[in-house]
């Protein structure tokens, strides 16, 4: 005889495992690796009213030795049934199931069908998630040419007071320029007027 597992020895027998556990556990037998042969024979004298050894088999009483002193003639008597004869049960024409539960329970709860509200559900947060992917790409989109605008703007403004510093600073000396020859040009006007002009009379030295 090998180990067998707890669980086979108590499935074979129809036995509770726990109280097969709690039997062998209680007279020392470790069932970690099994049932050894000792701990099977062990539980089957216990549970089974089995003898704990094979080479003495256990001899039935002789029930017709207190028969005639203890039990009547005819007591002992087979308890085996009286085959029945199988037939397919159902239900009777007519029979309306609906009509039985009505009768216990008339109370009918909302029909509604679930099933369509989650898909619409699926639906509008489909749509709505749709709808904010879209506002937040073209948020993105506005904001990137906002930042290329103002990028472009900046180098335009940089540019532009560059080009009117240089173009200050040549304002002013054409200014600066123009005032020394409009000097210089009145100045030669100044003499050629000077030379249009009669010379003064001498003047008489006094007697």
């Amino acid at each position: 005889m090998n180990n067998i597992s707890l669980s086979a020895f108590c499935n074979t027998h129809n036995l509770a495992k726990s109280s097969v556990h709690k039997f062998l556990k209680a007279e020392g037998f470790i069932t970690t690796d099994g049932l050894t042969p000792e701990a099977q024979k062990a539980a089957s004298a216990h549970f089974l009213d089995v003898p704990t050894t094979q080479e003495e088999p256990a001899h039935e009483p002789d029930s017709t030795a207190i028969r005639p002193e203890v039990l009547p003639d005819g007591f002992w008597q087979s308890t085996a049934l009286a085959p029945v004869e199988s037939r397919e049960l159902s239900l009777p024409e007519g029979f309306d199931v609906s009509a039985m539960i009505r009768h216990f329970d008339g109370v009918m709860g909302q029909a509604t069908d679930t099933q369509s509200l989650v898909a619409i559900a699926k639906l509008a947060i489909t749509a709505a998630d749709g709808a904010m992917d879209a506002k937040l790409a073209a948020q993105r989109q506005a904001l990137t040419q906002a930042e290329q605008h103002q990028a472009q703007l900046a180098a335009m403004v940089a540019e532009a007071k560059q080009d009117m510093k240089v173009k200050a600073l040549e304002a002013k000396i054409l200014a600066e320029r123009q005032t020394s020859q409009t000097r210089q040009a009145e100045a030669v006007f100044a003499e050629l007027m000077a030379l249009g002009k009669p010379a003064a009379a001498p003047t008489g030295e006094p007697s």
